[in-house]
Formats: structure tokens, C-alpha cells, sequence
């Protein structure tokens, strides 16, 4: 059923989009690229890289403080061009200890073959600088073509701190108020692929993990993007990945998940599998594996303290008449000495 707007009537960020796009030749006038793979190399190092862009509206985009800062101080990462919409000045990895999320959900991941053959292509986490993004084996996935009209000016930006998934979400939800968070990848990791794989298609809200979201909101001081990550995150938390979530390297960055993930371990700490994981996992920090786990494990200490002294009973003061006989027969044995 159609409606009739008032003429006063504030348009949505959705409304603005389509009315302005009746007027201009491409109003999709920024391309913000972000990092799509992640290879791990047999030395333990990994490798981020494959810009891909977002192609967003910078009018409504500056309606978060963010960007609207991102659009307007001449980032660094900018490249502006008018009638061309292309990436080949956009830098095509990630720099040394530049995106230091190195589990990020978010990013594909890439094997890398023929390593035992090659191992001089694997960057340490301290060398720069690292190998061409042509030097990395696999094809990058075709994107789709921009159609650029030569009266627009183009600006294209590099965040190099996020993934593409993320990002694409993010700007989706500026857009609509609309998110699809996935299940985290320590849960059924075939629910996660298949949920992934549905969510891709045409139709579907952009899909992205809500700790990735959550790091992402953080950065950009979208309050309540973040806490509606927060609440996807705590909601998929179970016995079965809590101890795994509680030790990862991304609890260790947030206080208020690691404080959470703290308190749920204490309600259920007596689960059998619980445990096995507690068991296994503190194993692993006594070797050293999990240099990022002193702040949990400062938490669960400092709780478990807390509700051992809460627990123990309170043994009442005896009668005063007790106490001066205690006290008599003090003084009556210092005599003897």
C-alpha cells in the first residue's frame, strides 16, 4: 500500500540513496578497499592481501563521525582520480604488524604450495619489505567491473586494518540498519560454511562474524553496531567453545568479553567438558602457547578467590565470659615462666 510523504518528512539513509542516485551518473562516488585473503606459511607467519572495494555513497557515509573524518583529513591511503575507478594504485597487502587480527574469521583462507620447495617467499612478521602480491600462488577472485563516468570524481581508500567481509557489512547496515552476524567459526564449523555459503548470494544481507564486526565498531566508534556483535557473541557461547573463546588472542583485547566469558566459565566450570578443555588449554599455557592468556587467567584467579571467600563460613566470636577466661589463664601461665 502506498503511502504520501510530508514534504518535512527526514528521508532514511536507504531513501537518500536511491533519491540521489535518480540524479547523479554514478553516486557511488567512494571505493573503500579492504583485505580479502590471509595465507599462513610453514614458518608460522602469515600473509594478508587481495584488496577488494566497497563501492559506498560518501554523502551518507559521512553521517558517521568516522568516515565523515576518513572523507574529509586526506588519509593517507587516498587516491583520487576523476572518470577512473581502479585499484591499481590501491597498496595490495598488508603491512608488517599493520593488521595484527591474524585470526580474523573474516579474511579467506589461502594455502600456499610448493613451499617445501620455496620457503624464501614466506615473510617473517618483522621483514619489509614482503614479497609481491604476484608472488603468492592462487587466482584473485573477479570483481565486478565499475562503469565510471568522467564527470565524477572517484575516491579510493585503503583501510588496511579490516576484511572486505566486514566491511561490505558495515557499510550495508549505514545503509539500512540490517546485519547477519554468522556463527562463530569454534561452533559447528560445516553449519558456519553452510550458512556462509547461502548468505552469499544475491538478496541476502552482507554476512560477516560478530567478533570481526565487533573489532570493526570498536575502531569506528559505532556503539551500537558493537553492542548488537556483543550480544550476537555472548548468545553463542556454550560449554562446547566457551573455554576456547575465553583463551583466544581476540577475548585477550576486549575486557568487557574476557569479564563475561570469565563469569560463564564460573557458572559452568564443573561441566566435564568444561573441564577437559580447562585441562588441556592450561597445559598449553604453562608451555608458553598462549603468551595472550595472563589477563584471563588474572580474571578467573581473581574470581574464583572472590567466591572461595564468599563460600567460607563465618565463625561467630565466642561469649565475652570465654574470652576472659582465655584471658586469665594467659596471664596466670605468664606467671609461671
Amino acid at each position: 500500500m502506498s503511502s504520501v510523504a510530508s514534504t518535512s518528512a527526514a528521508l532514511s539513509p536507504i531513501e537518500r540513496l536511491l533519491q540521489q542516485s535518480l540524479h547523479l551518473p554514478d553516486y557511488r562516488d567512494v571505493h573503500l578497499y579492504a583485505f580479502t585473503r590471509r595465507t599462513v606459511f610453514p614458518n608460522g607467519s602469515t600473509w594478508i592481501d587481495l584488496p577488494a572495494p566497497v563501492a559506498a555513497m560518501s554523502s551518507i557515509l559521512r553521517d558517521r563521525a568516522y568516515f565523515r573524518e576518513l572523507l574529509t583529513s586526506g588519509f593517507a591511503e587516498t587516491v583520487t582520480t576523476a572518470g577512473v575507478a581502479s585499484d591499481t594504485a590501491i597498496r595490495q597487502y598488508a603491512l608488517p604488524g599493520e593488521y595484527e587480527y591474524d585470526s580474523d574469521s573474516d579474511l579467506e583462507e589461502s594455502g600456499f604450495d610448493d613451499m617445501d620447495q620455496d620457503e624464501s617467499l614466506a615473510p617473517s612478521r618483522s621483514a619489509s619489505p614482503a614479497p609481491l602480491a604476484s608472488e603468492l600462488k592462487g587466482k584473485r577472485k573477479a570483481q565486478r567491473p565499475f562503469l565510471p563516468a568522467p564527470e565524477v570524481e572517484y575516491r579510493s581508500i585503503l583501510l588496511p586494518s579490516v576484511a572486505y567481509r566486514t566491511l561490505s557489512a558495515c557499510v550495508y547496515y549505514i545503509y539500512t540498519e540490517k546485519i547477519n552476524f554468522l556463527p562463530l567459526r569454534s561452533q559447528d564449523p560445516q553449519t558456519r560454511r553452510r550458512v556462509l555459503a547461502v548468505s552469499m548470494g544475491d538478496g541476502i544481507v552482507p554476512p560477516c562474524s560478530p567478533k570481526s564486526m565487533y573489532r570493526l565498531a570498536d575502531l569506528y566508534g559505532m556503539p551500537e553496531l558493537q553492542q548488537m556483535a556483543y550480544d550476537a557473541i555472548l548468545d553463542s557461547l556454550t560449554p562446547e567453545n566457551i573455554v576456547e573463546e575465553a583463551f583466544s588472542s581476540f577475548f585477550s583485547r576486549y575486557e568487557r568479553l574476557r569479564e563475561h566469558a570469565v563469569s560463564y566459565l564460573m557458572q559452568i566450570y564443573s561441566d566435564p567438558q568444561v573441564e577437559a578443555a580447562l585441562h588441556d588449554t592450561l597445559d598449553k599455557v604453562a608451555k608458553g602457547q598462549l603468551p595472550h592468556a595472563s589477563g584471563i587467567l588474572r580474571s578467573l584467579f581473581g574470581l574464583r578467590m572472590a567466591l572461595t571467600q564468599a563460600e567460607r563460613p563465618i565463625t561467630p566470636p565466642p561469649p565475652v565470659s570465654a574470652r576472659a577466661s582465655r584471658s586469665y589463664r594467659s596471664e596466670d601461665s605468664r606467671s609461671w615462666i
